[in-house]
């Protein structure tokens, strides 16, 4: 890898598990996600957090709200106006909603990132059995991996890094505005992209990526159509 000066920063992309996380319990029982706006826990162990829950349908989020609000680790749940949601983080999904929860902090993973210096980049996107997390580090390469290691021996998590790069530095991005689609819609279309369907000739056909997805063939065809359907009105 590139060595780096001591005046770089850097940014960082992973994925995280960790045991006892109440977010991560409910987003494991139910289609829902959660954009995190930072974790910040006091000195009693309690904390606030600014939520946004997206799902496909609001039933969704009613349910996935039914687990939080019974989950021991958390404490209340309030309701807020869309107008406080952070526009520079569109959620992905059909239905939202904008929330602030008092809970347990000490369930959660982000002070043994932000103590280590790691800072937010973006909000934390939750969803099924991981956490997406982008962050800064002043740190070098090999000292972020050391501190990742700590963390994963200290929290018992499982941290697959996505990408590093220098922050001074554009990352290459897609110009679709795929941030918009659910989780399962964009899945959907970066394999089929990833795969090779738009090509021509296709490079694989709708029943092979379903097969690989392990849905039926006609519920590939419609999470792709959804998919195609957004990106070309929000593209236009």
């Amino acid at each position: 890898m590139d060595a780096i000066s001591s005046d770089d920063a850097l940014r960082l992309t992973f994925d995280v598990w960790h045991p006892g996380c109440w977010v991560l319990e409910v987003t494991e029982q139910i289609d829902v996600g959660f954009l995190g706006y930072g974790v910040y826990t006091r000195d009693d162990g309690q904390a606030t957090t600014h939520f946004t829950t997206y799902a496909d349908t609001q039933a969704t989020i009613e349910e996935a709200l039914d687990l939080v609000r019974a989950h021991s680790s958390v404490h209340s749940v309030s309701e807020m106006t869309q107008q406080y949601r952070q526009q520079d983080f569109p959620a992905p999904g059909n239905a939202r909603r904008e929330l602030l929860v008092e809970h347990d902090g000490t369930t959660q993973i982000s002070e043994a990132f932000t103590s280590r210096g790691f800072v937010y980049a973006e909000p934390g996107d939750i969803h099924g059995e991981s956490e997406r997390w982008t962050v800064f580090s002043t740190d070098d390469r090999s000292m972020i991996r050391a501190q990742l290691d700590d963390i994963r021996d200290q929290e018992g998590a499982e941290i697959a890094i996505q990408s590093i790069s220098r922050a001074d530095r554009t990352v290459p991005g897609d110009s679709l505005p795929i941030d918009q689609l659910t989780h399962r819609q964009r899945e959907v279309f970066q394999l089929a992209r990833k795969r090779g369907y738009y090509r021509q000739p296709k490079e694989t056909s709708a029943g092979e990526l379903a097969t690989e997805l392990e849905i039926t063939t006609s519920t590939f065809h419609e999470h792709l159509h959804n998919a195609e359907e957004k990106l070309l009105d929000l593209s236009y």
